[in-house]
């Protein structure tokens, strides 16, 4: 299967006449449904779900470090926030203990790290300015 024809049709797929035309026409709906399988038939069966996403850090540009650690502590934030606005509802060990998996959550780890090293830098420089 030639990779320009999934490339028309998935620019079918994103305007909404393409999307209704496809819908409608119910041999046109198969051979789309075809098409999808064939090209899932291109792909390994399953990802493994337990490969690190710290394994290739050493591979990684500094831009890149630089913005997974701005997202993480946007995740971390974004997390911290909805725990508390929970924090009416549960008890301080699941409170802490939460808050805890929060920070530690394996994906997280690497860049938590990051951002702690740069806050003990940013506190050390403060300190000894005064």
């Amino acid at each position: 299967m030639d990779f320009k024809e999934y490339d028309n049709i998935y620019q079918d797929l994103l305007n909404e006449k393409g999307r209704i035309d496809i819908a409608n026409d119910g041999e046109e709906k198969e051979k789309l449904i075809k098409k999808i399988n064939d090209f899932l038939e291109l792909y390994p069966k399953s990802i493994p779900k337990d490969k690190d996403p710290n394994a290739s850090f050493y591979q990684l540009s500094l831009k890149e470090i630089y913005r997974r650690s701005l997202q993480t502590m946007i995740d971390v934030i974004q997390d911290i926030s909805e725990l508390i606005s929970r924090r009416a509802f549960i008890s301080s060990a699941t409170f802490r203990r939460d808050l805890f998996q929060i920070v530690t959550k394996r994906e997280r780890r690497l860049y938590v790290g990051i951002w702690l090293i740069f806050l003990s830098f940013l506190l050390y420089f403060i300190d000894s300015a005064a």
